[in-house]
């Protein structure tokens, strides 16, 4: 049985997340000022109590870019983590379901291939073929994020199939789509999602490292990766403007942990799930 008390790294997390998510969301609750909007005369104001986190070159207020910048970094984040979740799943499940035939050792020798193949060097090329922009980056990122997914479903799936419930199932004539959804995913569902929230915390590090670098969201648009590479020019005159979007990823990630790491305690209190 699982333990009634909820974990305390579970409770730290998705308080410190729900913080996150109220200035994120509520940004124009908390700053009036637009993001995009420069104003020459303001230029590299230091942190005030008109602008808490001071402006950067162009004169933008840094709390209104970094509140706003949020939202494009976790919706991305988000969605790229959903798209690779779906496929790494539906990739697991069907090379744990089919183990030992032709479908799973192709499965299985794309996965290694792509595990061995660079993610950045993967950002780079894409980039180079289709132009910078944070729908390729997104796509650069789902097509090797995914692979995690899959090499532990699959270990979950081979693990489930030697139950007694999954052999009952078949005997009674359970159909292989019937077999991997009612008996086989919800096995599976428990250690992905731990899996995914610790992965949701290394994809914004990525998407916003890969953003630093110019592969991702571009100017004027807020993005916490971008605001840092904007910034970094400036650090020695007006080191303030790296302070929001710094905080503010090192807050996700580490809320994101948190939670991460009390799911595995909630969901299995006894073993430590191998990632």
């Amino acid at each position: 049985m699982l333990n009634a008390k909820l974990p305390v790294s579970l409770v730290a997390g998705v308080i410190l997340l729900g913080l996150l998510v109220v200035l994120i969301v509520g940004a124009s609750w908390f700053t009036p000022y637009d993001p995009v909007k420069q104003n020459a005369s303001d230029r590299l104001e230091k942190p005030s109590f008109q602008h808490p986190l001071g402006t950067d070159r162009f004169g933008r207020d840094v709390l209104a870019r970094t509140l706003y910048g949020g939202r494009s970094t976790l919706i991305s984040s988000v969605t790229a983590l959903g798209a690779a979740l779906s496929i790494g799943l539906l990739a697991g499940l069907i090379a744990g379901m089919f183990h030992g035939t032709l479908l799973d050792t192709l499965l299985m020798r794309l996965i290694d291939v792509l595990l061995a193949f660079p993610f950045m060097v993967l950002a780079m090329v894409i980039a180079a073929l289709f132009g910078t922009s944070l729908i390729h980056l997104l796509a650069a990122v789902v097509s090797v994020w995914w692979v995690s997914f899959a090499r532990l479903t699959r270990s979950v799936v081979l693990q489930a199939k030697q139950e007694t419930s999954f052999a009952a199932a078949r005997v009674l004539g359970a159909s292989n789509s019937s077999l991997m959804l009612r008996e086989l995913l919800p096995k599976a569902a428990g250690p992905v999602l731990v899996l995914a929230t610790f992965e949701l915390g290394s994809l914004i590090l990525s998407i916003a490292a890969l953003s630093f670098l110019g592969l991702g969201s571009q100017p004027p648009a807020a993005e916490w990766g971008s605001m840092l590479a904007d910034g970094r020019d400036h650090f020695m005159q007006a080191p303030h403007i790296l302070l929001g979007p710094a905080l503010f990823i090192v807050m996700t990630v580490l809320a994101f942990n948190f939670i991460g790491e009390g799911l595995r305690d909630r969901l299995d209190p006894y073993e430590q799930v191998k990632l």
